[in-house]
């Protein structure tokens, strides 16, 4: 059984796939598991304050999470003006905050036609007792993925099955039906090693085994491309 969260895009979505540089980036189709992930971490101290984070951390760490995207996605190919560090800088402009240059940078932004749905597998450990928490954190989500990626949450439900229609992003593995296949895509989750410790860029915490990549297969068909744009449809 699922607990299906579904959001609204009421703006371009934006989210850097993991391997991006900082000058390069192209943009995932729907939040990542990790995004979704952080996004409940944040909102969590946000609401609940510091006390018990951990916990829901490590209660997040073993959630499956799943994600249904919009049915007709147009993602355009943009070239930007950004503004990076300059690590080469002399240390007296690196002192004075001199050290920022401006530089053009390949960035993608998605159209989503119609809304997404997050899947959230309840036969799990601890999961009664973290739903009231996780229903009241994901009413609270305004957006996924880069700041300004404004989404409006809809309604929750229920899918009394054991699978997943074919129309969720699933992983790829042994059991996965290969006529179904889409797009391959890397996305990160939460990998077995983290604490919030390791999540808190102010912790003195080493910041590694945070990311677990899988391979995820997209059930997207690449229908046209130009220059300025390209445009997918879900299928199933």
């Amino acid at each position: 059984m699922y607990l299906v969260a579904k959001y609204i895009p009421v703006s371009l979505f934006s989210l850097r796939e993991s391997d991006a540089t900082n000058v390069v980036a192209s943009t995932y189709l729907h939040p990542s598991p990790f995004c979704i992930k952080m996004t409940l971490v944040s909102l969590y101290l946000q609401v609940f304050g510091k006390d018990g984070v951990e916990e829901w951390v490590s209660f997040l760490k073993g959630l499956p999470v799943y994600i249904k995207g919009s049915s007709k996605i147009v993602v355009n190919n943009t070239m930007i003006k950004i503004r990076k560090y300059n690590d080469k800088a002399k240390k007296e402009d690196r002192d004075a905050g001199l050290n920022i240059n401006a530089t053009v940078s390949y960035r993608e932004f998605a159209y989503l036609q119609d809304p997404i749905e997050i899947a959230f597998r309840t036969n799990i450990d601890h999961f009664q007792q973290n739903e009231p928490k996780l229903k009241r954190l994901l009413l609270h989500v305004n957006y996924f993925g880069n700041r300004g990626s404004f989404f409006q949450w809809k309604e929750f439900s229920i899918l009394e099955q054991n699978q997943l229609p074919s129309d969720f992003t699933k992983k790829l593995d042994e059991t996965f039906n290969i006529r179904q296949l889409g797009l391959l895509k890397k996305m990160d989750d939460f990998a077995a090693g983290v604490t919030f410790d390791k999540l808190n860029i102010y912790s003195d915490a080493k910041k590694t085994n945070n990311r677990l990549t899988n391979i995820f297969v997209l059930p997207y068909e690449k229908k046209y491309s130009t220059r300025s744009y390209t445009y997918y449809e879900r299928r199933g």
